[in-house]
Order: C-alpha cells, then structure tokens, then sequence
C-alpha cells in the first residue's frame, strides 16, 4: 500500500469519527400539535390523505392544510416556540365544508385526496403567487378552491365508475400550463377504483378472498381481460381528466386503455433481444404521449 492511499484511508477514518461525533448538534422539539378523532376504515383507498403544507396566500407563511372526517378542510397556523415554552394547540384560521350547498349530505363528501399548487402565471418575482387547493371526495367530487377557500368550480364523476368500488389510488396535478387561450392553469386528476362486494365479511374471510384474488391474479397475468361494461372505466388502469383551472371545463379525458398483458420473457421486454420492440411502442402510442 502506497503513502498516498493510507494517507486517504486515515483521512477518511478521522472524517467519518468526527461527523458522528458531531451528529446531535440538532434536534426536534414539539412545536404544536392538532387533535382529530379517529375513525375506522375498510379500505386504505378510504383513508384520509395526509397534511398538506403550503402557502395559499403566498404571504411568506407556511399553512398546514388538513382534511377531517366530517367532511372539512381546515387550514391550521403553525408556530414555533422557544424550548421553555412547551408546545401548544395549533390555531384554526379557516375552514370549508365539503358538502354540497344546498342539501346537507355527508355521504361521498369525505375527502380522499387533496393537493396544492400555482395555476396563474407569474412574470414578475417579488408578485405574490396565490394558490389554489384541489379535493377529491370518495364520491368522486373534485373540487377547486382559491386562496381563501372560496369554491370556485366543482365537477362529479361518479358516472364514469361503478357504485360498487371504492378507491384503488387517486392522483392530482396542478399547474400553471394552458391547453386553450383565455384559460387559467391545467388541473389532471386520475384514479382508479376496485369492486367491493355487497356483502360484509369477517376479516379472516376476507383475508382468505384477498389471498384467492391475489393467486387469480398471478394465473391470469398473462391474459387480456375485456371490460364487461362498456360505459364504464376498466378498473385496472387509470381515469385521467384534464379540467380548466379556473373555470373547471373539461379539457380532455381518457377513461379506457387496451393496454396490453405484461410479460416477462426477456426477448419482449429487452430492445437488445428484441428489434421490434421500439416499433411495437410507436405504433401503441396513443395521440399526444410521449416516450420516456
């Protein structure tokens, strides 16, 4: 061994010694806290989606946004205390209600997913970037509200999915990109559901009828289902819908996708094994997609 390389080993032995000597030079310390009631659920689908932190007002503060089982977004104002001080409850700025205006029902009015984000373009720095907050219900609502939690267009899809399912994943996108002149940012929400069925089961038999469903599944990987309804949504793919951000026009959608059975045999995945295989992808895009 050379001087050069014990020379590097040493350094970096004394190196790694000092940084864990030196680790604790910070810690977390409870700030505030929010109490919420709990609620059993049946599905993950159903749980509520987690704290949001973001600046609405674009104020410089930071807001924690949270969503309530009885069908409430609720902004909450983080603080910061000194160590002596202890930690206290968080203070409620604002809250909105989920339900709709004029009848007062709860069912389908619970939030199962909600993001954050700039639909308005900005070209001067030092302006202040509102932003807009965007719900999903579990009764497939989905919602946009401005800076100061005033609705501002409301759309239901509930018509594109069975009644019998329940939420798979949900996934949404804001941003401040324009399909058409005269709109105001590009809200994407997509989703997909799975069936639940009509009758309530104990949990071992359910843990059984998900073990059935999962060895279902694995025979029948290799094959090409067919929707059975064809005015609704194969449940095995996503649901994508493109709304106008300020104004909640539908500007595309995609409810249905003939995508084809996976495989794992080398040769149909591997372009090296297989030269038709970029061919092949070309010709399956659809319109507008993009490879990556």
């Amino acid at each position: 061994m050379r001087k050069r390389d014990l020379a590097i080993l040493m350094l970096s032995a004394f190196a790694i010694f000092f940084s864990l000597q030196h680790e604790g030079d910070f810690s977390f310390k409870e700030a505030w806290f929010h109490l919420s009631d709990e609620y059993p659920i049946k599905y993950e689908g159903d749980r509520l989606p987690p704290p949001i932190v973001a600046d609405l007002n674009g104020d410089g503060k930071k807001e924690v946004l949270i969503a309530t089982h009885d069908a409430k977004i609720q902004v909450l104002e983080p603080h910061s205390r000194r160590v002596d001080e202890g930690f206290s409850e968080a203070r409620v700025l604002a809250e909105v209600s989920l339900l709709p205006d004029k009848t007062r029902i709860a069912t389908g009015r619970r939030a199962v997913a909600m993001a954050t984000g700039v639909i308005e373009k900005t070209y001067n720095k030092r302006e202040a970037r509102m932003q807009v907050l965007v719900v999903v219900t579990s009764g497939w609502s989905v919602m946009c509200f401005d800076h100061n939690l005033k609705k501002l267009w409301e759309e239901n899809l509930q018509k594109d999915f069975p009644h019998n399912a329940h939420h798979r994943e949900i996934a949404i996108s804001i941003s401040n990109y324009t399909l058409r002149h005269g709109d105001a940012g590009l809200v994407i929400v997509g989703g997909r559901m799975e069936m639940q069925p009509h009758v309530h089961i104990n949990p071992f038999e359910e843990i059984e009828m998900a073990e059935k469903k999962a060895e279902e599944h694995r025979r029948s990987a290799a094959e090409k289902d067919e929707s059975e309804n064809v005015g609704t949504v194969d449940l095995r793919h996503f649901a994508v819908y493109a709304f106008s951000g300020r104004s909640g026009e539908l500007r595309w959608t995609r409810k249905k996708e003939n995508i084809d059975a996976q495989t794992s045999d080398a040769a149909q995945l591997i372009p090296q094994h297989n030269y038709k295989l970029d061919v092949h992808a070309l010709n399956t895009r659809h319109p507008g997609e993009v490879g990556f």
